[in-house]
């Protein structure tokens, strides 16, 4: 609409018309102009699609204010952040997904309420902690995994209110302080070593079946005061919800994805939430939709059913305003439409009421969207089921420096290395979105010369998938207890009975050729790892 060069997610070769935020909520143009008829002798599917074709989509998700954060998406309220991700209320983050509530941390995942941070995963109400992972108010500490309450530490796992200890040694302050020195840490080579001295040591310690605090009567991991929420992962603040992923505050929903905040009787959706109810079929829908289904991009609205746009609408469908008794026999009528004329794709898969969209109107292809993170595909896979797939445009950057030639103690780095097009350590040649070259911020020099933090060695988009990679599948698999022989324990000598379902699987990466059966960790149920980390 204004014409200007915009930072929007859809590239310039896009079918779709695409606005910026500030024009598409603005009043210059009318999203029910592109409403039509129902056509009652072709598939719904196919006359959504005509309609998603037609109306401007939204350029970039952001919702509040977010100044200084060109370079963020699917967002609200970022203050002077960048490249973050599906993200709320954060101030000075960089490289991260999932922030919630964080400031001035950097390539984190999934944290709440952080600050300082660097490289955490799954981290809550941590302070200047890098390297943490399934960690929780901890502080002033290195290379944490499953811990509470830790302080000034390194290297160490499963500790619950612990200070100066060292690979899960206790040490006093100044035998602490003496040794944390002697590692040399502002080395690159030394954090390496430190870093696979500590993976090495994980492996040797219990982990608990499920992530999960305050909650009761639940399955899945990474689940914070919920109940009854299963097949569940991510979810906080959740009631009776079923295979969920990454929601905040929902009840009564199922096969729901991102968002809530809240979210009630909600049913397959995706990017939905403040304030929705009794809808289904829903994406990129928010702030009080109640009664609608298979809509897109709308907002303040109620009873919709196949609308892309509408904000502070009602009875509406295909963008086509009706009474609430006109509305009310058309649904019914389309419902049994479906059923009798469903939608059929180019892989024979056919789509009838209560199925969600079909792949090929996905307005992304496979390898563009973050099904690729969580359930990865070659070209080749996801072209045999007809899912679409586009190969990452070749770069026309020139590679300044190459990572093997970055300094290797951070307090050698030049003032300008910000200026350098560096060289991905992958060069390209992974599985991992890889942009082959990247540039640092001025920020990111200044972090790691005052914490003596390593300099990056890959892009971007390669440590967001070696993130990734640490954490568990979002998968279930049944099991049995490790625990044996503790006396402590009401099973006494005996192995543990309990079953429990897990993310800790069978993982070929272990088994093959090793004669294990699954991951190499001791997998504790919950209850009794608590016991023994108390």
């Amino acid at each position: 609409m204004c014409k200007q060069d915009k930072i929007l997610m859809f590239p310039k070769d896009s079918q779709f018309t695409v606005y910026c935020k500030e024009c598409w909520w603005s009043d210059g143009w009318d999203p029910m102009q592109y409403g039509r008829d129902y056509d009652f002798s072709k598939p719904f599917f196919q006359q959504w699609r005509e309609l998603l074709n037609d109306v401007p989509r939204m350029g970039k998700i952001q919702q509040g204010e977010n100044p200084g954060s060109e370079y963020t998406n699917r967002v609200d309220d970022q203050r002077n952040c960048y490249l973050v991700y599906g993200s709320t209320s954060d101030e000075f983050c960089r490289y991260g997904y999932w922030n919630m509530f964080s400031k001035e941390c950097v390539d984190c995942l999934n944290i709440f309420k952080c600050e300082r941070c660097y490289d955490c995963i799954d981290c809550r109400l941590c302070y200047n902690v890098a390297f943490g992972q399934e960690s929780a108010s901890c502080r002033d500490s290195w290379f944490l995994f499953n811990c509470q309450n830790v302080s000034d530490s390194f290297g160490c796992v499963n500790l619950r209110n612990k200070q100066y200890c060292l690979f899960n040694e206790q040490l006093t302050k100044e035998e602490y302080q003496k040794r944390i020195a002697a590692l040399d840490l502002a080395d690159v080579n030394n954090v390496a070593k430190q870093r696979q001295q500590f993976e090495e040591f994980k492996k040797t310690q219990i982990v608990p079946a499920v992530v999960t605090h305050q909650s009761v009567d639940v399955s899945g991991n990474w689940i914070e005061s919920c109940r009854n929420a299963h097949d569940s992962f991510n979810v906080t603040g959740c009631d009776n919800v079923r295979h969920c992923f990454g929601l905040v505050d929902s009840k009564d929903s199922m096969d729901y994805t991102s968002w809530g905040n809240p979210g009630e009787r909600v049913y397959e959706s995706v990017s939905a939430g403040r304030q929705i109810g009794n809808s289904k079929f829903l994406n990129e829908c928010w702030d009080q939709v109640i009664d609608t289904e298979y809509s897109m991009n709308c907002h303040g609205v109620t009873n919709l059913f196949g609308c892309i746009g509408l904000r502070k609408k009602e009875y509406c469908i295909l963008n086509k305003q009706y009474t609430k008794e006109e509305y009310e026999v058309m649904v019914e009528k389309i419902k049994k439409q479906m059923e009798e004329v469903p939608y059929v794709d180019a892989a024979g898969r056919s789509y009838g009421y209560g199925e969600f969209y079909p792949v090929e109107l996905s307005m992304f292809a496979y390898d563009e969207t973050t099904a690729q993170e969580y359930f990865p595909l070659t070209k080749e896979q996801a072209e045999e089921v007809h899912f679409p797939w586009k190969q990452i445009e070749p770069r026309k950057y020139q590679v300044t420096i190459e990572p093997k030639d970055l300094p290797e103690r951070t307090d050698d780095m030049p003032e300008d290395l910000a200026k350098e097009i560096i060289g991905c350590e992958h060069s390209g040649a992974c599985t991992q979105q890889c942009t082959s070259a990247f540039k640092l911020l001025a920020e990111d020099v200044a972090l790691s010369k005052r914490t003596s933090l390593p300099l990056p060695r890959l892009c971007p988009n390669c440590r967001h998938f070696e993130r990734l990679a640490k954490r568990n599948p979002l998968n279930l698999w049944s099991r049995s207890c490790q625990c044996s022989g503790s006396k402590s324990h009401q099973h006494g000598e005996t192995q543990c009975q309990n079953q429990f379902e897990t993310s800790y699987g069978p993982d070929p990466r272990y088994a093959e050729g090793s004669g294990e059966a699954s991951r190499p960790e001791k997998v504790y149920c919950v209850d009794f790892y608590q016991q023994e980390v108390a």
